[in-house]
């Protein structure tokens, strides 16, 4: 016990620590949004084919700055990630960052 509790605490602290940003180029035009939650929110609608909601969704987000597009050839830097999505911010400036499917940055195989 006296030797589990160090190494807990080891590995909570190297978990919590921030990883390097990475640096990446936008290769597919992609929306993102600050919070995942709308990003989530959208994909679900096109899923349901609710063309609709989703047009009206994005076109409030974009006008809110919530949402941004993405173009090809923007340089980006991912600063954390999920398993489908990552959070991305324009590499020039102090932009919060936008959860964007990980598809924006991916190159085709």
């Amino acid at each position: 016990m006296r030797i589990l509790l160090p190494a807990l605490a080891v590995l909570a602290v190297t978990i919590a620590l921030p990883r390097a940003v990475q640096a990446e180029t936008i290769v597919k035009e992609r929306f993102g949004c600050h919070t995942q939650e709308v990003t989530d929110r959208l994909f679900k609608l096109v899923m349901a084919g609710d063309e609709s909601g989703f047009g009206q969704l994005l076109k409030g987000s974009l006008a809110s700055g919530e949402c941004r597009y993405w173009k090809p050839g923007e340089d980006v830097r991912l600063e954390t990630r999920t398993m489908t999505y990552g959070c991305l911010a324009l590499t020039t400036g102090q932009d919060r960052c936008y959860w964007t499917p990980l598809s924006a940055i991916e190159k085709a195989n």
